[in-house]
């Protein structure tokens, strides 16, 4: 009875089927097992990131910045007569009145200032320094004509306006 019991395990732990007779005493029982089906298992490798990478950026650069020294008084002044030959090419002759127009017109009009400048195409201005209140330049008037005249001299400025003025032609 031992060996009924001892093969009944057997086919139960191969957990496959058996084909066995009516057991007979004495008689050994045929036993058949089959094994279990494999498993196949594929292993790979593991997915690998790419390494991290260092980059080194150069660190900004470094500067010192100081501040700009403070305009000097006589800024306002040049652009005192640069805002009057910019008035002038505009055709803006109230505004260059107001900006010394009329001390340079010696007791004349509006009118008769305007009128003087009726054969001016336009006029190119280059502020050479500033002493004070007094702006040196070089004046380039190119006429209606054609023709170009050139000056140089200075104007001197007075509470933003243009008071006086010491211009020489030169051709």
């Amino acid at each position: 009875m031992r060996a009924k019991n001892w093969a009944a395990l057997t086919i139960m732990a191969a957990g496959g089927l058996a084909a066995c007779a009516t057991p007979n005493q004495g008689t050994a029982t045929p036993v058949v097992a089959l094994a279990a089906p494999t498993s196949t298992i594929v292993v790979q490798p593991p997915v690998v990131a790419a390494p991290p990478q260092t980059v080194y950026a150069a660190p900004p650069t470094t500067r010192t910045i100081y501040p700009a020294p403070a305009p000097a008084p006589a800024i306002p002044v040049a652009q005192t007569v640069i805002a009057y030959y910019d008035a002038i090419n505009r055709g803006d002759f109230s505004t260059a009145w107001s900006l010394g127009g009329q001390k340079l017109a010696k007791g004349g009009t509006l009118a008769s200032y305007a009128k003087g400048y009726a054969t001016t195409s336009w006029a190119a201005l280059t502020v050479t320094s500033v002493s004070g209140n007094t702006v040196y330049v070089d004046l380039s008037a190119r006429q209606t004509d054609g023709s170009l005249r050139t000056f140089s001299g200075s104007y001197t400025v007075s509470n933003g306006a243009i008071t006086s003025a010491n211009m020489k032609r030169i051709s």
